[in-house]
């Protein structure tokens, strides 16, 4: 095998900023590869220049907002994808990007080896190696002596760090002279956090206790209740094929366009999420706090903010309602939870997900309209919704009026019809308790 070039995904952050190091004095040559994924207030350059001046054969750092939001966000939120009917994935979705583009880098620079920062008790170990292998059978992206170095799994690492975690590794880079993060010698806020365009998770420490409440949490997305405007906002979203392409906030008496967003066809639409996340975020929606069922058998606790994705969510639904009949949007509440597991799992390119995402094409055909929402004190309610493909029939559907389309009268002989198996099941169940 070559000499190694570990390829370490770099945030900045304490524990791979204490990795860089560590993998440093044990004579590895590191590259530093740092995700562009819209975090908020990140110096991401600023990140990068440590890398370097701690000795890094090289620093990049690559924006990925585009390819997380159009070629991975877009189909999770048409999809409905919601792990265990809450959590939206943002972190989830954002790790198959960032994992794919550490191994476009480490391609192009030579590096065989990748290295994470995930803990060996989460989630992201299992999405970021799952990628790693799963594209290593990709002559695009496939490394030569391919390797994968985990420290949070390597015992002399575990040894070291692995009791008293963040304390330790504070401790450990105020030895050595590493700059932390926060430009101090404290430990930070007294949880985790994980941040990009998508939402932000906080977990960890102040949050384990789950008959604790979130105060801790410092929010950066959302406002806290007794924060927001004391009268709602309206934002109409108009999708096309399933594309949120136009965001128009209304005045209250919606005659007007106050202000509002607009992408063209075949443009990104990362400038609709990142208004959606400062509208939404005024009026506090989007704020989830649960209790998970992580992957590798634990439960854990999250705090997420996500009000982009919640309001995108509420609309996509409600106009699907208008343009999907019955059966469609029964089978595809089942197939959302589905889905939810395998983006949860880190299974996306799975031939049961490529097939989800094939019939999602198809279904999104249909879904060209508008959804009117408002937003008020952390609620996001759909008030109103329109679609040139609209399968609502007012004449038809309306007590006033008479339809050719629909008799009343030929409604006694369906009900008549689909009484019949329950009337038999009763007669049989009446026959077993008078025997």
């Amino acid at each position: 095998m070559a000499k190694p070039l570990a390829v370490l995904a770099f945030s900045g952050g304490l524990d791979t900023t204490v990795i860089l190091h560590w993998l440093r004095t044990r004579g590895w040559d590191v590259a530093a590869y740092t995700a562009n994924l819209g975090q908020p207030d990140a110096d991401l350059e600023a990140a990068a220049a440590k890398a370097r001046a701690m000795g890094v054969v090289d620093a990049f750092v690559e924006d990925l907002r585009r390819e997380l939001v159009d070629e991975f966000f877009l189909p999770v939120l048409q999809l409905h994808a919601r792990y265990e009917g809450r959590y939206l994935l943002g972190t989830s979705i954002a790790r198959i990007p960032t994992a794919r583009g550490q191994m476009r880098y480490a391609k192009r620079i030579g590096g065989n080896v990748l290295v994470h920062g995930s803990t060996g008790k989460g989630n992201d170990q299992v999405r970021f190696e799952t990628v790693y292998r799963v594209l290593q059978e990709d002559p695009a992206y496939a490394l030569q002596d391919f390797g994968i170095y985990a420290p949070w799994k390597e015992p002399e690492f575990l040894a070291r760090f692995g009791d008293g975690g963040r304390k330790v590794m504070t401790a450990y880079a105020i030895e050595h002279g590493i700059p932390l993060p926060s430009g101090g010698t404290d430990e930070g806020p007294p949880y985790s956090q994980d941040a990009n365009v998508l939402h932000i998770s906080s977990e960890g420490r102040a949050l384990e206790r789950p008959e604790d409440d979130h105060r801790e949490v410092l929010l950066t997305y959302i406002a806290r209740w007794d924060e927001t405007p004391d009268a709602p906002e309206r934002v109409r979203v108009h999708f096309d094929k399933g594309r949120p392409v136009r965001v128009e906030r209304l005045d209250e008496d919606r005659r007007h366009v106050v202000t509002g967003v607009e992408v063209g066809p075949g443009e990104s639409v990362l400038p609709v999420v990142e208004y959606l996340n400062r509208a939404g975020g005024r009026h506090g929606v989007g704020l989830v706090d649960m209790v998970e069922s992580r992957y590798v058998g634990l439960k854990s606790r999250g705090v997420y903010e996500a009000p982009a994705h919640s309001i995108l969510l509420a609309a996509h639904e409600d106009l699907e309602s208008l343009v999907h009949d019955h059966r469609l949007l029964h089978e595809k509440a089942k197939r959302a939870y589905d889905v939810a597991e395998a983006v949860y799992q880190g299974k996306w390119f799975t031939q049961e997900m490529q097939s989800w995402l094939a019939a999602n094409a198809v279904e999104q055909a249909r879904v060209t309209g508008w959804s009117e929402l408002r937003l008020y004190k952390g609620s996001i309610l759909p008030v109103a919704r329109h679609s040139p493909h609209s399968l609502y029939d007012e004449a038809a559907v309306s007590f006033d009026t008479a339809s050719a389309e629909y008799d009343p009268q030929s409604a006694r002989g369906f009900i008549d019809i689909q009484a019949v198996e329950q009337q038999a099941q009763m007669r049989q169940r009446r026959g077993l308790e008078g025997s």
